[in-house]
């Protein structure tokens, strides 16, 4: 399940995909995941858009983190150093796999039966709390082409005595008239020592570094802190570093505070010399002033230091037309 964890790591859907609950052609709906409450910030959580929507739950606290169903009945003990599973509750099966809903039915509950479903305090289960395709879109919505919500989700959760909620919201979003694609322009000094690679194709632009270099080089974080370090021992994450908060995946090393701005905590993360990782600065989410045509509309730069030796990765994000990405 850890692998699993980590794999889902960060091509989830493309821009322009479609979904459930809203008129064919006109747009999707889906469920987004809302900033966890404070007394949740130790835990990683995600929420991945695959064929429905699945909640990703890493819990490093010495605390169990119980999931409750729609009846208040607990399924899911995650943690502090297993997972274990109600296979007596109805909602364990019917969130278990794509398919369980249409043949369990919610009422199929019998008594507890607990069992340890996984090895490591990391889970992930198909919520039908998060399932959109019963949400209506009004005419409304879909007439004005806009982002907004439609409605609210929650999953109530008890971390050891305090009982909280993992909660959302769905939205509704307009047929995307194109997709914003990263693009690697120039390597810097890794030119000749790495292969980097943008990976297109997501909503969430990502990087991919395979390093085959001898001296370590280190890319700086958005705040210009060390983030990740590539050398031939494999590839560690800096634990104080805010951008690896933003984009370490579930079931992965957890960022942890710093002391101060000089602090550093390295961990691996990796034991291949290869690494990659959904990248903020290559992201664009803002108005695309002309939509029918392709033109770059956003530079960015990720700092790197090798020795002594600074340089950037540097990198341009493209507005490609729906018309043009299908042609390709």
């Amino acid at each position: 399940m850890r692998a699993f964890l980590v794999a889902s790591l960060l091509w989830a859907g493309v821009a322009y995909g479609h979904g459930g609950g809203s008129e064919e052609g006109k747009g999707t709906v889906r469920a987004v995941l809302d900033p966890l409450p404070p007394e949740l910030s130790a835990l990683r959580v995600q929420l991945r858009r695959t064929l429905a929507p699945q909640l990703l739950v890493a819990n490093p606290t010495d605390k169990p983190l119980t999931v409750a169903d729609e009846q208040g009945r607990t399924f899911l003990r995650i943690g502090p150093e297993q997972t274990e599973g109600d296979l007596g509750a109805a909602a364990f099966h019917r969130s278990n796999t794509l398919m369980a809903p249409g043949t369990i039915p919610a009422d199929a509950s019998g008594e507890p039966r607990w069992t340890v479903v996984e090895a490591t305090p990391n889970w992930g289960w198909f919520d039908l709390r998060l399932r959109t395709s019963s949400i209506d879109v009004p005419h409304q919505v879909v007439d004005a082409g806009e982002r907004v919500s439609v409605g609210q989700w929650s999953v109530p959760v008890r971390l050891g005595e305090t009982e909280t909620a993992i909660s959302g919201h769905f939205e509704y979003v307009p047929t995307a008239k194109g997709i914003a694609q990263a693009q690697v322009v120039d390597a810097g000094a890794l030119k000749g020592q790495a292969l980097v690679r943008a990976m297109p194709g997501s909503a969430r632009p990502g990087l991919f570094v395979s390093y085959r270099g001898d001296a370590p080089v280190t890319l700086m974080g958005a705040q210009d802190e060390p983030f990740l370090r590539f050398s031939s021992q494999g590839v560690e994450a800096n634990l104080h570093s805010p951008t690896w908060a933003r984009v370490a995946p579930a079931g992965s090393r957890s960022f942890t505070e710093a002391i101060d701005d000089a602090d550093v905590r390295w961990a691996k993360i990796s034991n291949g010399r290869s690494y990659g990782w959904i990248e903020p600065r290559a992201a664009y989410a803002d108005t695309v002033e002309d939509p029918t045509r392709t033109h770059v509309v956003k530079r960015w730069q990720i700092p790197i230091l090798m020795g002594d030796k600074s340089s950037r990765i540097e990198g341009v994000t493209r507005w490609v037309p729906v018309e043009s990405v299908a042609a390709n």
